[in-house]
């Protein structure tokens, strides 16, 4: 009996083409541009595969290569902190 094997891309996704999907453009869509800036914080968006952090706004996990925030205060790099992106855009919120 022939394996059956998908050479030469043939099927359903062959040619499938579409928006190249960037994160930061969904999220800023989703979120607002705007949902990440808060006073007295400098945020960057991050993406970290070597460490998990604690979500201080859910207590949850960012796990290795999750996409997140990094909030860190005006003159005080040791008090970083690492935010789901979902979860910054609702701290961020509370604290307007």
């Amino acid at each position: 009996m022939a394996s059956r094997t998908r050479r030469g891309g043939s099927g359903p996704w062959k040619n499938r083409t579409g928006p190249v999907l960037d994160i930061r453009t969904l999220e800023d869509s989703l979120l607002g541009p705007a949902a990440g800036r808060v006073d007295g914080f400098q945020v960057r968006r991050t993406s970290n595969d070597q460490k998990r952090y604690r979500c201080p706004y859910c207590e949850g996990w960012v796990e290795p290569g999750t996409p997140h925030t990094v909030a860190v205060p005006d003159g005080r790099p040791q008090d970083r902190r690492h935010y789901h992106s979902a979860c910054w855009a609702r701290q961020a919120r509370s604290t307007r």
